[in-house]
């Protein structure tokens, strides 16, 4: 009887250890059929998740990117989710994706805002958080996509889906960090008028050898008059927020020049610029632009021909 009972208990768990091990894998989750259609890597994984009439309607046999637009917005969505050199998704949590570019310390999650599942259906809204030098980088519309999933013949398929864009105009922290990346294009602008400048202070200088450097923008862009908007702008001292002026051309001719670039406004966290003959661009903060010469910053130095005597 005792035999008859140990028999009967090792193939009861034997049976049990089977039926585990040949068990049906669990069924795929909504959220895991969002990243295999979007990032799968076989030839159907973004197709197999659309409905039926959808295919029928917009995928037809043979197509490929070059034939069919919604497998180019397929190939555009997956472009842009992988740009980085370093990739994860999540199949629970917060983020369902995040994706790096370690050369640039820059940073992107698609973040879950909220997952509504119900029975057949599951709605997931989405949205988009960049970073850079890891700081939350300002992006001037923040998206939001919200994607409807319904199962059909047992697969998860995209229904619905809906994007849309947020300005917060009274969030602080975006504005300030809209108003930062305004600044760093202004900033940006600045030193290539600089530049600009500078080169066309040589070309004065060697086409006017007995006046030496120009002392004003005028002098520089002697026929803008007349001229398209961009031409004309050349020879104006305000641009893209800064004041540009040129000083120290004494002598005659002029063996030396000053050319700074300071905020407009005085309350800008925008920095000041300064670069003269030596063609040494410098930076400083815009409250000290008095010192840029003295104390500012090196920034580059500018290629801009031999320097007069």
């Amino acid at each position: 009887m005792l035999r008859i009972w140990i028999a009967l208990c090792i193939t009861t768990a034997w049976s049990l250890s089977l039926a585990s091990q040949t068990s049906a894998p669990a069924e795929q989750t909504a959220r895991q059929a969002l990243i295999e259609m979007f990032l799968g890597k076989g030839e159907n994984d973004f197709t197999k998740h659309l409905p039926d009439v959808t295919r029928a309607s917009l995928v037809r046999k043979g197509a490929s990117p070059e034939t069919s637009m919604l497998l180019r917005v397929s190939g555009a969505v997956r472009g842009l989710a992988t740009w980085g050199d370093k990739l994860q998704t999540f199949d629970t949590g917060p983020n369902v994706l995040i994706s790096e570019n370690t050369n640039f310390d820059e940073r992107v999650e698609i973040a879950v805002e909220s997952d509504s599942y119900s029975g057949e259906e599951d709605v997931i809204e989405l949205l988009v958080h960049s970073y850079r030098n890891g700081e939350p980088e300002a992006l001037p519309v923040i998206p939001r996509l919200t994607l409807t999933l319904k199962k059909e013949k047992e697969v998860w398929r995209v229904t619905d889906l809906t994007l849309a864009g947020r300005v917060p105009l009274e969030d602080p922290d975006y504005l300030k960090g809209l108003r930062k990346q305004q600044d760093e294009l202004d900033e940006a602008a600045a030193q290539a008028r600089l530049n600009v400048i500078a080169q066309m202070e040589t070309n004065y200088a060697a086409n006017n050898p007995d006046i030496g450097y120009g002392c004003t923008l005028g002098a520089l862009y002697p026929n803008t008059e007349g001229e398209p908007t961009a031409a004309a702008s050349l020879g104006k001292d305000e641009s893209n927020g800064y004041r540009f002026s040129l000083s120290g051309c004494n002598g005659k001719p002029a063996t030396k020049y000053r050319l700074t670039a300071i905020p407009i406004d005085p309350d800008s966290e925008m920095r000041a610029f300064c670069l003269d003959q030596s063609g040494t661009l410098k930076s400083v903060a815009a409250s000290s632009s008095s010192t840029c010469f003295s104390h500012g910053k090196t920034l580059v130095v500018v290629t801009t021909g031999p320097v007069l005597e």
